[in-house]
């Protein structure tokens, strides 16, 4: 699990185009709240396709399915209270 609270934790995702979708991502919402620090609003948590079971899908506020390029991941969002969200994101493998 890789747990991303700020742009400088990017480098730690290893897939370049889901790097590339949580930092402009990540970007926009930072811009949207006006805040200079991405934990101040919420984080992403990146799990490895074997922790599907840690992806807690009722408590989520919504789930899709995020295909970028050749990789699908589950996304969804839980809000943690009101002004704070995590973006879990899981990697599917057919």
């Amino acid at each position: 699990m890789i747990k991303v609270t700020s742009l400088q934790d990017m480098s730690c995702i290893t897939n370049d185009d889901l790097r590339m979708h949580i930092q402009e991502k990540a970007e926009a919402m930072m811009q949207e709240y006006q805040v200079e620090n991405l934990d101040d609003i919420g984080c992403f948590i990146v799990l490895e396709s074997e922790e599907f079971t840690d992806f807690p899908i009722s408590e989520m506020e919504f789930v899709e399915m995020l295909s970028l390029k050749e990789n699908v991941f589950l996304h969804g969002v839980r809000i943690i209270d009101d002004s704070y969200g995590e973006d879990i994101i899981c990697p599917l493998r057919w």
